[in-house]
């Protein structure tokens, strides 16, 4: 899995070339949220994280599992690149990111895309499946992109497919609370 993740996720570096701002928004955690490297994720009672670094500088995977010891819920992979210029629309920087997933993704198949905010800026989550073949079973993907503090981040989760509605509801939530933290204690 870490292979399929790391193709799609891996064409971060062309995506260098855009910026974005907008309107301050807070994710109401009910609970502290947990930090992973210069993000964060609302864990809620009944769930916890793994952290994996892989691959090149800057990949890791944050493995989400429920308490009852299911096994893993949602793999996130995390790409993290310096910027190489300025980003001039949050928005215009998650489209290049879904053109580049859908040239690159092999067997692709949108299945839908919506707006969300990640922190202070909007972005775009992209929901897709792909397939290593043309007959084989497709996975289907999680993604979204954004920038802070000079890097770009993008974000690439598969839930497992034995999570239940209520499960993959509760995943997609701590997926869309990403926020970044105070980069001061890193």
């Amino acid at each position: 899995m870490y292979r399929k993740l790391g193709l799609i996720v891996g064409s971060s570096s062309a995506l260098l070339l855009l910026a974005g701002c907008g309107q301050k928004v807070t994710v109401n955690c009910p609970v502290e949220p947990t930090s992973i490297e210069r993000f964060s994720l609302c864990l809620t009672d009944g769930w916890t994280h793994e952290t994996e670094r892989f691959g090149e500088e800057g990949s890791f995977v944050v493995s989400i599992k429920a308490n009852t010891g299911t096994g893993v819920a949602m793999r996130m992979h995390v790409k993290k690149d310096p910027l190489e210029g300025s980003v001039f629309s949050s928005i215009e920087f998650a489209e290049r990111a879904i053109d580049i997933t859908r040239q690159r993704a092999p067997h692709y198949k949108a299945v839908s895309t919506e707006p969300m905010m990640v922190g202070n800026k909007e972005t775009i989550l992209h929901i897709f499946d792909a397939s290593e073949s043309e007959e084989g079973e497709p996975v289907r993907y999680y993604q979204f992109v954004t920038t802070n503090d000079e890097i770009a981040y993008g974000f690439t989760a598969v839930i497992s497919p034995n999570v239940d509605e209520n499960g993959k509801e509760t995943l997609l939530a701590i997926l869309k609370s990403v926020t970044f933290v105070n980069t001061a204690s890193y």
